[in-house]
Parts: C-alpha cells; structure tokens; sequence
C-alpha cells in the first residue's frame, strides 16, 4: 500500500514552514508587543466596537480553543482516522497537537511579553504568540489536509480554513487577551508547523518503502 499523499510537493513546503518558523521566532524579538501602532489601534477598535453578542461569540471560540472543547475538536478529528487505520494521518495529527502547545508555550516564556489591559477572560502566561490561534491555525490545516486531496479544488478549503483561524484571531483580539501582533503570528506559527509535521511524515512514509 502506497503511503498516504498530503502534500504535493513535501520538500518544498518544508522548507518554506521553516523559514515561516524561523521568522516568528525573530519576531518574538525584534519588537515588544503593545509598542507596535497598529496594536494600540487595534486594542482601542475591538475596546469602541465592543458588544455583548460578539462577546459570546468569541467566548464560545474561546472554549473551542482550550480544554473540553479543544479535546472534542481532535477527537472528531482522530476518530474517522482510528476507524480507517489511518495510521500515518493519525500520527502526524498527534505530533501536531502535541507540538503545537508546547512549542508555542516554550515561545511564550521566551518572549515573556505583557498582555493586553482590560481583559475579558482568563488568560496564562506571557502574550506572544497566541496559543488559542496557533491551536486553531494547526488544527485548520490538519483538518484540509487529511480530509482533502492535493489539487487546485483544496483551495476552497484553505480559505476556510483562513477564514476560521482569522475568527479565532479576532476573537482573542476582541476579548483583549491578546495584541493583534500575537495572533498573527500564533496563526503563522502553527500554520506552518502543522505543514513541516506533515511534510515530514509524508517524506518519513516514503523514504521507509
């Protein structure tokens, strides 16, 4: 049986997941969260435009994006896979969702940068990057592509994938648990690393035939 196929180009979308990685970790760097403009203005937007209904909203995305709810998520995810014996596709979703906290974590304490004032929910550790984004960003291209064949019609489902992580950002933005800048580069990072893990299983299965 021929390993399964989820990239059409492996090597090439490894390479560019890494030097997407490598940039966000620069960027942790380079320039404190909150001292960027489009931060301030983006704070003082979401603090004008706020409203209960929104509100719950983004609350709900919050819950998708932490504990019981993210559980749910992966575990709709891995179930078809369990049932197929997918085995490959459901070892690159475990690497991915277990690389992903605990890299973007690790990021967290290295940047050490303050969240945002006035926060609407609970929130842990430093604000860059944003976890619940990265969470979202990995989980999104998973999902395309084990459940999706390389080719131009999977370009529907990159832009809804692009579509929920964007919701997931605002949502972080919105309930000021975050600085624009920190989902940005929480969607970035996670997007890129659910791509190197499936780049490397894909070459890993092929190379072993």
């Amino acid at each position: 049986m021929s390993p399964e196929r989820f990239l059409a180009r492996p090597r090439r979308t490894l390479l560019l997941a890494c030097a997407v990685l490598l940039l966000v970790l620069i960027w942790a760097f380079a320039v404190p969260a909150g001292t960027r403009t489009v931060d301030r203005h983006w704070w003082e937007w979401m603090e004008d435009t706020w409203s209960s209904a929104p509100g719950h909203a983004a609350r709900f995305l919050a819950w998708l994006g932490n504990g019981y709810g993210r559980g749910l998520v992966v575990a709709l995810l891995a179930l078809p896979l369990l049932a197929r014996r997918r085995w490959l596709g459901l070892a690159a979703l475990g690497a991915v969702e277990v690389l992903t906290p605990l890299t973007t974590a690790s990021l967290k304490a290295l940047s050490g940068q303050a969240r945002p004032p006035h926060r609407l929910v609970s929130t842990h550790g430093s604000s860059f990057p944003s976890g619940h984004t990265s969470y979202a960003a990995a989980t999104l291209v998973a999902l395309v592509l084990l459940y999706s064949a390389p080719g131009p019609r999977r370009r529907l489902w990159w832009g809804l994938a692009a579509l929920g992580v964007a919701a997931m950002a605002w949502s972080r933005t919105y309930l000021h648990a975050h600085w624009l800048s920190d989902v940005v580069a929480g969607g970035a990072w996670g997007w890129a690393l659910a791509l190197a893990v499936f780049a490397v299983a894909q070459l890993a299965a092929s190379s072993a035939r």
